[in-house]
């Protein structure tokens, strides 16, 4: 999310440049980290000012640790194809919870990452998810809210439970399943 919006618009003498004044260096941005477990519909999003490898393997790493305290014993993490949640990404999860599992007793569990291919938003359930928050949570809305106002719109919204239902997310991740057979 950004405080203003992408587009500028300006009018020029035909065979010149428009003279635009833009603050996109200046504008206040807010990275959006949002987890989706198909499985039971439930999502969790945490909105960072910056976004690297290390923030995104912390938030792994965090929700391995729930689902491990909740009994489960195979993970699968499906991710986009963005810089961050590349093959440094999948050995620093590894190595936190190798060091984690040195200090504190981890269930056996096994752990996998399946990486979608480029351009293909369908194949990502937090697309789906994505696209129904901002529809229903931050179109039509004043201007003038702040950042953290519309993060804190987002969150409410999320608490509230999935956009999607159980019958939706079934298909989806059986649609994501038949397709990584094919494709990935």
């Amino acid at each position: 999310m950004q405080s203003t919006p992408y587009t500028h618009y300006a009018w020029a003498e035909k065979n010149t440049k428009p003279k635009i004044w833009s603050d996109e260096r200046h504008r206040q941005k807010l990275n959006g980290f949002l987890t989706v477990d198909v499985q039971r519909g439930s999502t969790r999003v945490d909105f960072k000012k910056q976004s690297s490898t290390e923030r995104v393997v912390g938030i792994v790493v965090q929700t391995v640790l729930i689902y491990l305290q909740e009994g489960f014993s195979h993970l699968t993490f499906l991710l986009d194809n963005a810089k961050i949640h590349g093959k440094k990404m999948e050995a620093s999860v590894q190595q936190w919870l190798t060091e984690i599992a040195q200090q504190v007793e981890l269930p056996e569990f096994t752990l996998s990452f399946w990486h979608t291919p480029s351009y293909s938003p369908r194949l990502n359930p937090a697309e789906y998810l994505i696209h129904e928050v901002r529809r229903n949570g931050l179109y039509q809305v004043p201007c003038t809210l702040t950042l953290q106002e519309k993060a804190e719109r987002i969150r409410t919204q999320l608490a509230r439970g999935s956009p999607m239902d159980d019958q939706q997310m079934r298909r989806l991740l059986d649609f994501i399943v038949r397709s990584k057979v094919k494709r990935f």
